[in-house]
């Protein structure tokens, strides 16, 4: 009974020599799989970050533009915005948001057109953020476009 269970003993010694090294095969193969993966959401939060600063910057723009209104034309009733002026607000606008946000260099925007509509207008604003780990498979940076409405208030049209 002793040698039998002397058999058993040196069997599983036996097995376990056979797995020896296994956890570092899987290391090896799977660290480079968690790096990758790490560097991509580096990269995507980038890139959602960017779109999300684009979006608000047009917003802003298309506010502060939508305050450009045509003096000369407001005095004889009509509420029209004055697109030269709305384009320069909507500039400021964006060069405003760009003091503020100084540290995060890697990212820029710009507005890309102002188009008004008598008391409407549209601002599209694009803008670019450069990748960090994208480089190593060819992507540079990435791109985002937003476009943003807004109306001037025209006054009011019924009597309290």
């Amino acid at each position: 009974m002793q040698m039998a269970m002397m058999k058993r003993m040196t069997r599983f010694f036996r097995s376990r020599d056979s797995e020896r090294g296994q956890s570092i095969l899987a290391f090896v193969v799977l660290f480079p799989i968690f790096i990758v993966a790490l560097f991509v959401v580096t990269d995507i939060g980038r890139y959602l970050y960017l779109k999300n600063q684009v979006r608000i910057a047009a917003d802003s723009a298309a506010l502060a533009a939508a305050g450009a209104l045509d003096m000369k034309k407001v005095g004889s009733g009509e509420f029209v915005l004055n697109e030269k002026w709305a384009g320069q607000r909507a500039d400021g606008a964006i060069a405003e948001m760009g003091a503020q946000i100084g540290e995060d260099n890697w990212l820029e925007y710009r507005v890309a057109s102002v188009m008004v509509s008598g008391p409407e207008v549209t601002v599209i604003v694009d803008g670019n953020g450069s990748s960090i780990f994208g480089g190593y498979l060819g992507i540079s940076g990435f791109n985002a476009r937003a476009v943003a409405h807004a109306r001037a208030a025209v006054g009011v049209n019924t009597e309290w």
